[in-house]
């Protein structure tokens, strides 16, 4: 459930940053940078978003398992295995999210613009 719901968070902030950029993504179009290039951008940023997803989680997730260690003796740890597993999965997420958000950059164009 925590896979979808971040999954439609990271897409609501990925296609709005390219409605809000559509007349700049128009505009490099116009100068003769391919979808491909554009679509990287869109890639980039969701790359970043998985980051700075994981790092503020993961330190939540080490301190919830400290404290469930100590106060309910539930015999829990974070293994490397596990930090890279819910890394990949992030990381898959956002990509995915921002491969739904780049569908918008196909409608970018230069004559709207001017």
């Amino acid at each position: 459930m925590g896979l979808l719901v971040g999954a439609v968070i990271v897409y609501q902030i990925l296609y709005t940053d390219v409605v809000n950029h559509l007349d700049e993504y128009a505009t490099l179009k116009a100068m003769g940078l391919r979808d491909r290039y554009l679509y990287s951008i869109v890639l980039n940023e969701s790359g970043i978003l998985s980051v700075l997803g994981f790092v503020p989680g993961y330190a939540i997730a080490e301190l919830l398992y400290v404290v469930a260690r100590q106060n309910a003796h539930v015999p829990v740890q974070m293994t490397w295995a596990r930090a890279a597993g819910v890394f990949l999965l992030t990381v898959l997420m956002c990509v995915a999210s921002g491969w739904l958000a780049m569908r918008k950059l196909a409608y970018a164009d230069p004559a709207d613009v001017f």
